[in-house]
């Protein structure tokens, strides 16, 4: 899926955020957790647009005190609003 987002903007964000791991040139996973529900995210950056490869609601487990993926998301504006909210939470 794309998501019609600032690539200057998203670009910015996953290189400052401890929550975001470049994979390679302009793929990214992030984990997205100032949002009403985390979410993590495969994404990949291109020229003019962002390709969602893969995301996913995080669940967290108190037993194991941890996080761990919950269904995928195939809505494109979940996954938008995501991205908004924690690129909004850090300015």
């Amino acid at each position: 899926m794309i998501i019609n987002i600032s690539l200057e903007e998203l670009m910015s964000f996953l290189n400052a955020s401890e929550d975001a791991e470049m994979l390679s040139d302009g793929e990214y996973v992030v984990d997205l957790f100032d949002t009403d529900a985390p979410v993590t995210a495969n994404v990949k950056i291109e020229k003019d647009a962002c390709h969602v490869l893969a995301a996913a609601y995080l669940l967290y487990d108190e037993a194991q005190d941890g996080w761990y993926m919950g269904d995928r998301i195939e809505d494109e504006k979940v996954v938008l609003k995501a991205f908004e909210d924690a690129m909004g939470a850090i300015q």
